[in-house]
């Protein structure tokens, strides 16, 4: 089962943005900076999504991307 990761980034301009990283927890964040312009920061949030979420998902081992609110 793929685990995703929630990560918080904050951009230059101080936006704040929600990131899905499907690595193992230990290098989502860097996962993500390898993303995302140089000088924006990247944190990992605690929670976790539940497996269904997860699968719902259809992310790709080692795949990031950001989770857009509709």
């Amino acid at each position: 089962m793929q685990r995703v990761h929630i990560v918080r980034v904050i951009t230059d301009s101080g936006e704040r943005q929600i990131w899905l990283a499907a690595t193992a927890r230990d290098n989502a964040i860097d996962a993500v900076l390898d993303a995302i312009p140089e000088g924006w920061t990247a944190s990992l949030v605690e929670r976790e999504l539940g497996a269904s979420d997860a699968a719902a998902l259809n992310m790709q081992p080692g795949e990031v991307r950001q989770h857009k609110v509709s």
